[in-house]
């Protein structure tokens, strides 16, 4: 039978799975892009794809840093602190790596015009992630204030 556990299990596994996946991606970049290269009429050259390996090394450091509070976020679940002021703190970094990547991306539309799609997307990620953190947030206050009342 699915439960909740189950689901928790499955997502931090997945976490780990993704945190592992970046720095695989990292690793093999450079020889994924000289295959791009191989197979692209358009880029025949290793300097005329230089920002883009420039582009997505830069957007391992905010996958990195959001997969890690990601997990430290599903770690406290699972010891069933919900509505405590670290979530609030992990929901706040992953939402700020969402913008930075999406930073990142709208930088590289010079060069490469589908970044335009994946950066609004992972600006729209950030916002929804700002509108459930600020929903954690007043929900910490809520329990604060109800862990004070007799």
């Amino acid at each position: 039978m699915w439960n909740s556990t189950k689901s928790l299990q499955l997502s931090s596994i997945c976490t780990k799975l993704l945190i592992a996946a970046v720095f695989v991606f990292a690793a093999f970049l450079p020889k994924m892009l000289n295959a791009y290269i191989a197979v692209s009429p358009a880029y025949s050259q290793l300097a005329q794809i230089t920002p883009l390996m420039v582009v997505l090394y830069l957007c391992c450091l905010p996958a990195l840093a959001a997969l890690f509070s990601l997990d430290r976020l599903l770690v406290n679940i699972k010891r069933e602190e919900v509505f405590v002021e670290r979530n609030v703190r992990y929901l706040r970094i992953i939402s700020w790596c969402c913008f930075a990547v999406a930073a990142f991306l709208a930088c590289a539309v010079y060069y490469y015009l589908i970044f335009l799609a994946v950066a609004i997307v992972a600006a729209f990620f950030g916002l929804i992630l700002r509108v459930v953190k600020n929903v954690i947030e007043e929900a910490v206050i809520i329990k604060t204030e109800n862990d004070f009342t007799i």
